[in-house]
């Protein structure tokens, strides 16, 4: 079974064109996505993070060798400013994520909308020795449950991730192994064969490049081959308004510097009401702490 490659699209493309890849593959690379003056920024924001003693992660999916800068968000200016901020993820969450209801009081209709939130943000530095992870999806964490469909509809998944490499990331160094359109599987057991090959690609992407998926993807780290380097990837993962963040932000974002975030990041936080009644403190919007 040979699987499509994954469409490459230029970041000034028509949005459209996003949504149809992630629609029909349930992921994206996006092209000319930052600069390398700005990987380098955030690479130096978190190295002090990612060179903590006893960091070589083992948790979950992770499988050693793997070091780690949680708190993201927080700790990069620049992943927070330039790539969690960036226009063109913000609308592919606000596309997949928003949910829009009608209720009604007595014979009036009430619509309302609850935006995306930060689930997770997190660095991992992958070094030699790092073995593959087992194909997964990421919205597991939320007991996700997938009936199988043709043709994809809206409000089908809950995440939304963004991957950005500090570095080009090959198959050599563990490049992100894919499924496309396995979004659109149900929860049956899959066959990806005695070698993991049906349909598995490897989501190789050039500095500068990001990758864009639906937490309902089958995907992989890769095994990291080679006996020296590192592949740094900034990975941000937003979720609809009514599900619990993976990342508590609320514990793990101090209030006073939550207060010297942008407007967009405190709402993504979970700073903000979801309308019409979810998220308040005392009866009102938390953003109210903020002031």
């Amino acid at each position: 079974m040979t699987s499509p490659p994954i469409q490459r699209i230029p970041y000034s493309a028509p949005r459209d064109s996003f949504i149809n890849a992630l629609k029909k593959d349930g992921c994206v690379i996006v092209q000319d996505f930052t600069t390398l003056e700005a990987l380098e920024q955030a690479r130096q924001e978190v190295e002090p993070w990612l060179s903590q003693e006893n960091n070589g992660s083992e948790v979950g999916a992770l499988n050693g060798g793997t070091r780690t800068c949680t708190r993201l968000v927080g700790r990069s200016q620049t992943v927070r400013e330039k790539f969690f901020s960036d226009p063109l993820y913000q609308n592919m969450a606000e596309e997949f994520l928003a949910i829009e209801t009608t209720n009604w009081y007595n014979e009036e209709p009430s619509t309302n909308t609850t935006h995306p939130l930060l689930s997770i943000s997190i660095t991992m530095d992958i070094r030699p020795g790092a073995k593959a992870q087992k194909l997964h999806r990421d919205d597991k964490n939320h007991h996700a449950r997938h009936a199988p469909v043709k043709a994809y509809h809206r409000n089908r998944d809950m995440l939304l991730g963004l991957f950005v490499p500090g570095c080009d990331s090959t198959r050599a160094i563990g490049a992100t192994r894919v499924v496309p359109s396995s979004h659109l599987w149900g929860d049956e057991r899959p066959d990806f064969g005695p070698d993991l090959d049906k349909g598995v690609v490897d989501a190789e992407l050039k500095a500068g490049e990001a990758f864009l998926m639906l937490g309902s993807l089958y995907h992989g780290g890769g095994e990291f081959f080679q006996e020296t380097g590192n592949r740094m990837v900034h990975i941000m993962f937003m979720c609809s308004g009514i599900y619990r963040q993976e990342e508590i932000s609320y514990l793990s974002y101090p209030i006073e510097d939550v207060k010297n975030y942008s407007k967009l990041v405190q709402q993504r936080l979970g700073w903000k009401q979801s309308e019409p009644n979810l998220g308040w403190v005392d009866l009102v919007s938390p953003e109210a702490l903020l002031v």
